[in-house]
């Protein structure tokens, strides 16, 4: 089976460059940001007492692109600002970390994949056949989420997004275990002044090069 992982930093394109890559491919994609925001809205639903318990319960599944919980797909109720503000100190949390890096490989297994987040390259799928590094401005990577607040009906300030970016910009980097960064054979692609159909053209080429070798 083939893993192509792409990580990079919120907003920096993952989840589209890897859904349409994916497509190109003829793949599957996976969300691993989506298993965090949901254990995100776990933790808000719970609270801490049964937090740990239930997310080892939780079965995740993934067919045909979609991502499943429990057998209910995953939707805009991840996507909302209130699991935007705790999903990155969820996230930090050693035992999530552990429980998400489980059921990630759990889910790749046997198949050919593009899977996204932010240590999926240096800690999940070490020996993935592509890894790709996402980067771009914090500006565009706000304006970008900014957008999908918008189209999603969710009325916040273009400042309170540039906050919120550089909010998880520094947890990420900053936790002590599965630190945001690039595994050290990652390729380094900057999304900035680059159209979506522009990134995965490109990226399409790159990987169908460096598939050929694995």
């Amino acid at each position: 089976m083939i893993y192509i992982t792409i990580d990079g930093p919120a907003g920096s394109g993952k989840s589209s460059v890897a859904f349409y890559l994916a497509k190109e491919l003829g793949f599957e994609h996976l969300d691993t940001g989506a298993l965090y925001r949901s254990a995100a809205l776990l933790w808000l639903r719970e609270g801490e007492r049964n937090f740990f318990d239930e997310l080892e319960k939780v079965k995740f599944e993934l067919k045909n692109g979609i991502l499943t919980m429990n057998g209910k797909a995953l939707g805009d109720e991840i996507r909302t600002p209130e699991i935007g503000k705790v999903v990155s100190k969820v996230a930090e949390m050693p035992k999530v970390r552990e429980i998400i890096t489980h059921k990630t490989r759990e889910l790749a297994d046997k198949r050919n994949v593009v899977v996204e987040g932010r240590d999926i390259g240096t800690v999940v799928l070490p020996d993935a056949c592509v890894k790709i590094f996402l980067i771009a401005s914090v500006e565009e990577r706000a304006r970008r989420r900014y957008a999908q607040y918008l189209s999603k009906g969710i009325k916040l300030k273009f400042e309170d997004v540039v906050r919120e970016i550089e909010s998880r910009d520094r947890i990420d980097s900053e936790r002590a275990v599965a630190p945001l960064k690039p595994a050290s054979d990652a390729l380094m692609f900057n999304t900035d002044s680059l159209t979506l159909n522009e990134v995965v053209s490109k990226l399409k080429e790159i990987v169908m090069e460096k598939i050929k070798k694995c």
